[in-house]
Parts: structure tokens; sequence; C-alpha cells
């Protein structure tokens, strides 16, 4: 059984391998194999080798973070069970937002979602356009919990873990 943990942070990164070797003790799994990747582009390389049982996959990442990963592998792989990390919810979207998108009109903001989520779930990036879901999140003051439930996630961790509860969650999950 193959689990990818994909954060771009060491510590968080340790934490859940941690929580999904106990989930596995749980489960009496004696054969998980825990891949750990630093972001979504080296996850998406390593997940050609190997197909996974379960992802968990951290919202903010460099590179491809975890909402455009999240689009990007469900389009490949639609059944595998996605966990999404993330230590924070709406707060995401405040620090990370450059506010270029003022609207308040809802069916223009899931609009301009749905083409970003387009040209990522399909690989088709476009120089000079919005090519990140977080981004597109961001910018247009959206939930990322929301969009990651709408994208296809299986079920969220929160940051920090307690071991017991997250293991818990995780062995529920495999």
């Amino acid at each position: 059984m193959n689990v990818f943990c994909v954060d771009d942070d060491d510590f968080h990164r340790s934490k859940i391998r941690q929580c999904v070797e106990k989930a596995c003790t749980i489960k009496g799994i004696d054969d998980c194999v825990i891949i750990e990747c630093a972001d979504g582009d080296e996850f998406l390389e390593k997940v050609k080798a190997k197909v996974p049982s379960l992802i968990t996959l951290d919202i903010t990442m460099p590179k491809k973070d975890g909402l455009s990963t999240l689009v990007r592998y469900r389009h490949l792989n639609p059944s595998v069970k996605i966990l999404i990390v993330s230590s924070e919810n709406a707060r995401v979207v405040r620090r990370l937002s450059t506010k270029k998108y003022f609207s308040t009109d809802e069916s223009k903001k899931q609009e301009l979602l749905a083409k970003v989520i387009e040209r990522v779930k399909t690989d088709n990036i476009e120089p000079g356009k919005l090519n990140s879901v977080l981004e597109a999140v961001s910018n247009l003051g959206l939930d990322p919990i929301q969009v990651a439930k709408e994208c296809g996630a299986t079920g969220f961790l929160r940051k920090p873990y307690d071991m017991d509860s997250t293991a818990n969650d995780i062995s529920l999950m495999i």
C-alpha cells in the first residue's frame, strides 16, 4: 500500500508520516510504503512510478500548490482518496490574496474559477493567465476548503496534529 505525503514543510511531513504509520498499525497493514514529496510537481512525477492508495496534500506549497495538484491528479485518477491538509482555511485566502478581482457576482467568480480549473486539469498552462487554483481562489476571495471539496477531496486534516485522532482519521481512509 502506497501513501503519498505531500507537504513542503519537513516537520509537517514527518508528523503526517508518524500518523500514517500509526494508522497502518491500527489497521494491521504491514506493507505500508510512505512516499514523501515537497510539492505538487514532485508528487506528480513520483506518482508515475507508484499507484497511491491514499494521498495527504498540503494546500499551500511552492511550485504547484495543493489545490492545483488535487485538480490535476483527480483528472488522472478520480478514485484515489485524497486528504487535504491545512493549518488554516479562509485565513489562507486573506494571507495570499492579491485582490485582483473585486466582483461580488458569485456566478462570475465560479466561471473564472472553472476556467482556471480546466486549464490545470488538462495541464494546458497558458503564459500570462492565471494557472494556479489556489491563486484563483485567493484572488476571488473563495474558501479553499470548500473549493477542495468541490474538486473531489475525500477529507481534511488540520494542523497541528493530535497524533491519536489524526491517526484514527487516517485509519478510516485506508
